[in-house]
Parts: structure tokens; sequence; C-alpha cells
């Protein structure tokens, strides 16, 4: 029985208790109590729950979980997900978003570019009769991800949540916080007084120009290619300017480049830029990459639970988002040390129904990677 183990036993233990610890003596919060929500809400997350009477019964009715999470009553789960400081776990948020980012195998088409960061946002619509604390719309309430994502890596770096009326472009400058990366963001962004800003600052960045924007060309560049082809053969592209943005009144100090393509769809992009050393194919490729954090919002509203919340305080919703981001990095780090060819929903089922069940440690390496 030695080369057999319960999954769930050993994704929870990619968690460092450790850091919790730590975290629930810092804030006088009962471990035992917060180690065994945070594993509820790990399950509610891989097994797709709806609620906390879900939660609740899956506990009473499965005896082989029992030494894993321990069963509570419906109030006390209620009262924990309410009132256990949802901040106890970003420090276990955070570990594994460094683990991730230090340990998970880079992409090889993005190694020659250094570190890639998209810039992006997601809305979580609420139902404002049980959100009041969240109303952004005279009948609407919601919130906001504003998200920095590591793209060689494939995982979220930084998640701010604000409500849902706060513009994106007012996160900026709490997402972009590192020199030495090209960050990578879509025209709900774009300031131009902003972009002097940036290049001053040294920080590279790739964004689309808005249809209505005024550029004054200062040269013209010969369109460039990257030794291996990166866009499909039907885009075009049609030029690669240097220009200044803005007309007389409120015009860029720093010159900028642009680079026109058009798609298989014959759909006309323009993209700016601060970069001058990658080729004009390179630059519309990286922009192209950016849908990669649209990927990363969509799976987790598909495969994870943060489109309908369990809780209605602010705190519960929190716990909800934050659980939902270290179930998602502890998936991705066991697709990265698994041998096999299973991906994050096949992984994510195979825990769920296997949550008792003893299975062969050697069909998943990331088991033993652990130590299990």
């Amino acid at each position: 029985m030695g080369n057999y183990i319960k999954l769930f036993e050993e994704f929870i233990d990619i968690i460092n208790w450790n850091t919790l610890k730590k975290s629930t003596f810092k804030m006088n919060i009962d471990y035992n109590i917060a180690q065994n929500h945070l594993k509820a809400l790990i399950y509610f997350h891989l097994a797709k729950l709806d609620s906390l009477r879900d939660i609740h019964s899956f506990m009473e009715s499965n005896s082989g979980l029992k030494s894993l999470i321990k069963g509570i009553s419906l109030g006390s789960l209620s009262h924990y997900n309410n009132n256990i400081n949802y901040e106890i776990l970003i420090p276990i948020m955070n570990e594994l978003i460094n683990t991730a980012l230090k340990s998970i195998t880079i992409d090889e088409k993005l190694k020659k570019f250094g570190a890639i960061k998209l810039i992006d946002s997601s809305t979580i619509s609420m139902a404002i009769t049980y959100f009041k604390w969240a109303k952004f719309r005279s009948t609407k309430a919601g919130i906001k991800l504003h998200t920095k994502f590591d793209l060689a890596k494939g995982v979220p770096e930084q998640i701010i949540v604000s409500n849902a009326k706060i513009h994106d472009k007012t996160k900026l400058d709490e997402l972009m916080t590192e020199k030495n990366a090209i960050y990578i963001y879509d025209k709900a962004y774009i300031d131009y007084k902003k972009f002097d800003k940036l290049d001053s600052n040294e920080k590279q960045f790739i964004t689309r120009l808005k249809d209505n924007a005024i550029a004054s060309e200062v040269q013209s560049l010969d369109v460039t290619y990257s030794e291996t082809q990166l866009l499909d053969k039907e885009t075009q592209i049609i030029y690669d300017k240097i220009v200044y943005l803005g007309n007389d009144c409120n015009k860029t100090k720093q010159k900028y480049r642009i680079v026109k393509v058009i798609t298989s769809e014959y759909k006309e992009l323009i993209f700016l830029t601060n970069n001058f050393t990658l080729s004009s194919e390179e630059i519309a490729w990286l922009y192209k990459k950016r849908w990669e954090i649209e990927l990363f919002f969509k799976w987790i509203k598909q495969n994870l639970k943060i489109k309908r919340f369990i809780g209605h305080s602010l705190n519960a919703v929190m716990m909800q988002i934050i659980t939902a981001i270290i179930t998602f990095i502890m998936l991705k780090l066991v697709k990265d040390h698994s041998n096999s060819a299973y991906g994050l929903l096949k992984i994510r089922r195979l825990i769920k129904y296997s949550i008792t069940e003893l299975v062969n440690k050697d069909i998943f390496s990331w088991a033993l990677w652990l130590g299990g």
C-alpha cells in the first residue's frame, strides 16, 4: 500500500501549512479552524459545489473525507466564511504564486523576450439585493479583478479586487511595478500622459492604438520579421512607423512606434509600443498573446466557483476569490510537475472523483515531487 496515495491529500500538501500557522498567529485566529476551512473551500472549487449546504452535506456524508476535513455545523461553516479574516490566506496565495513563477517551465517561444506581463481586468456581476456594498449602478452590483499575468509561466502574478465601477487605467500604476519587463494591455488602459511617464521609468509596453488617435509620423521603418515565423501566413504587416501621439495641445514628449497589420479576417489593427528593438512581427505576435489572460479568466469562471458566491459579505467574497486563485495555482503546479499529458480540467476531475480512493502514485510524478 506504500505506493498508493489519496490525490486530494497529496494535493492540499502543496500548501505550506507553516505559512498559515504564522498568519493565524499574527491575527489571533484559531489555526485548526482556519486550516479546516481552507481545505473545505479548496474542495468546494475542485468539486464545483453550489452552496455552503453542499459543502456541509459532503462533509457529513463522506466518511473517507473526515480524516482530511472535519465536519462542522452549517451555521459554523457560514460563520467562519464571514468572519475568518480573508487576509490570513494572502501569504499562502503569494507563496504559491512565487513557487509557480520560480518552478514552472517557461514556454520556449517566449524565452528570448524576457519577462512578459499581461494586464487586464474581468468583471463579476452580483445581485444588488445581496451585495449592496458592491453597488456600481442603480440596479447592478459587481466587482472587478484587475490582474497582472505572467505570460511565460501562465499564472496570475497579482490580482487587485475593486468595485466594478473603477476604471481599468486607475490600477495601471499598481500593476506595472517592475522594470525590465514588457507589459501588454488593451485600449482600455490608454492614457497619453502616462506613456511618457512609463517611458521615463524604463517600463516597456505594447498596446492597441485607438481608432480616433492622432499620430504624427516622424519616420517610416522597414517591416521586419522574426527568424522563426510567428504570425500566420494570412496576416499582413502593412507598416512600421515612429510617431508622436496627440494633437499640438496634448502631444507626447517622447516618440513611439506603431505597427499596422491586417488579420486573416481582414481586420485592421494598429499596435503601439515604446520598444524599438523587437521586429515588427514580434510586436504584433506578442500583442496577440494577450489572449492568454482572457483564457485564464474564462477558465476560472467556468471551472472554479467565482461566478456565484456562497456568502454575501465582502469577507466571504474575498475568501472565495482567493481560494479560487490558490486552487488554480496548485493545479498549474501539478500539471507542470506531472509527466502525464493531462490538462488542468482533467487533473481537477481526477482529484474530485478520487478524493477518498487510493490510486497509484507512479501515475502522477507530482506526488513524488511533493515527497508523497
